[in-house]
């Protein structure tokens, strides 16, 4: 990261990784008034509430770990005046394979399927 005009010269908490919780973390620090900077090494915040493809040429993002923001606690949300709201997938889960010509694919299971 190159040194701009909102960089200072100390800091009273450095959080490594933008994860999730060291992102709330950051924000507590904040709101305490603490000068805080976080270090990312991805060029994405989030950690494991981050979407990425599945595979090449199958048009989804997924995350292994999308429902940890499920397990919010709404004291944060409100804590940090947090403007969120979760909507329910229409995709529960796919099943990822690869066929008999090498192809990948998914199975796709809906959230709206009578039988789960």
């Amino acid at each position: 990261m190159k040194a701009d005009s909102t960089a200072h010269s100390f800091y009273d908490v450095v959080v490594i990784g933008a994860g999730h919780n060291g992102l709330v973390a950051a924000c507590y620090l904040g709101l305490a008034g603490k000068r805080v900077l976080v270090i990312e090494k991805l060029s994405e915040v989030g950690g494991a509430t981050i979407s990425s493809q599945l595979f090449p040429g199958f048009d989804a993002k997924l995350s292994r770990y999308s429902y940890l923001i499920s397990m919010l606690p709404e004291k944060i949300v409100n804590e940090l005046s947090l403007s969120l709201t979760l909507q329910k997938r229409p995709i529960a889960f796919c099943t990822p394979y690869i066929d008999s010509n090498g192809k990948h694919d998914c199975i796709v299971h809906s959230n709206h399927d009578p039988a789960r």
